[in-house]
């Protein structure tokens, strides 16, 4: 109960006493002048903005679609091998020994 009050507390305070001193955000030069003039420019840099945005979640998702199917074929690897899910296979009982050999022992 005290923790809540002292959370509350600190959150009138910071509102109380930063509250008022908060600016309007505002953009950068390049973009304030071009917004106050009429022209195409303003589309143009929104434009240029969104095909960024669009080269880095492309290049993101590509990076996790590639450790996505990467995992897919490991645990798919695994799975043949039966290691997988806690269960682990011996190589005799893969018939992965040559004829005659039998397993070490420790």
């Amino acid at each position: 109960m005290t923790r809540k009050m002292l959370l509350l507390a600190a959150l009138v305070l910071g509102i109380g006493m930063f509250g008022p001193v908060a600016q309007p955000a505002q953009a950068c030069p390049m973009c304030k002048i071009a917004n106050e003039q009429d022209s195409l420019l303003p589309r143009a840099y929104m434009y240029s903005i969104l095909f960024m945005m669009g080269m880095i979640f492309s290049l993101a998702g590509g990076v996790a679609f590639c450790v996505y199917s990467l995992s897919r074929r490991e645990n798919a690897a695994l799975e043949a091998l039966g290691q997988y899910g806690g269960f682990t296979a011996d190589a005799n009982s893969l018939n992965l020994l040559p004829d005659g050999a039998s397993p070490a022992t420790a």
